[in-house]
């Protein structure tokens, strides 16, 4: 496992490691089809990506990649074909309907009409960073979002994302802070921001 210096390094692109973890072929947006996760073949692949991102790659969670708000909630992914020099290393279980699963998170409604929705478990294979994919996931739940009258969207970004999430309307509130030794930001989006 990489330290945290490495880990950030590698998210930022401020070193050569982002060559090792290059995309396996260039993704056109085109390609990228995002929708909302149904059925146990999608929630396993679910699964997969949020453990190899949280626990695996980020050592930030321990191996539970659930929590008791995934049934009530909407599940979004991202997929692409599955390109023919695949890795190996690609577990089976990412590959659901002939389409390889690269990005996903969560949206959790509130309670009544016009309440908060919450955002989370927002997660990208590494190789498919910068490819769209995890901006198809978010216009995607920001659109449900809106749709089900949620007033507010809120999440909890980290410090490395807080540029990511002010692209698609959301806006720092308050201070910083950790979560297990990881800067991280809540972050607001009214209904009806613009989507760029």
């Amino acid at each position: 496992m990489r330290s945290l210096t490495d880990f950030w390094r590698h998210l930022t692109s401020d070193d050569d490691v982002s060559q090792e973890l290059a995309m396996p072929t260039a993704i056109p947006a085109r390609d990228i089809e995002a929708r909302e996760g149904r059925g146990s073949a999608d929630m396993l692949a679910i699964q997969v990506v949020r453990r190899r991102v949280f626990h695996e790659e980020q050592g930030f969670i321990g191996a539970s990649v659930t929590d008791h708000d995934d049934p009530r909630s909407f599940q979004a992914l991202a997929t692409v074909p599955v390109p023919p020099d695949l890795p190996e290393t690609f577990p089976p279980d990412l590959v659901v309907a002939g389409r390889l699963v690269v990005s996903v998170g969560r949206l959790t409604m509130g309670q009544g009409p016009g309440s908060e929705a919450q955002i989370t478990w927002v997660a990208t294979l590494p190789e498919y960073r910068g490819a769209g994919a995890g901006a198809a996931v978010m216009r995607l739940m920001l659109r449900a979002a809106d749709e089900a009258g949620a007033t507010t969207v809120r999440l909890s970004a980290q410090g490395h994302a807080i540029p990511f999430y002010r692209r698609l309307g959301f806006i720092a509130i308050g201070a910083p802070y950790d979560i297990r030794g990881m800067s991280h930001q809540l972050m607001s989006r009214w209904r009806g921001s613009d989507l760029d």
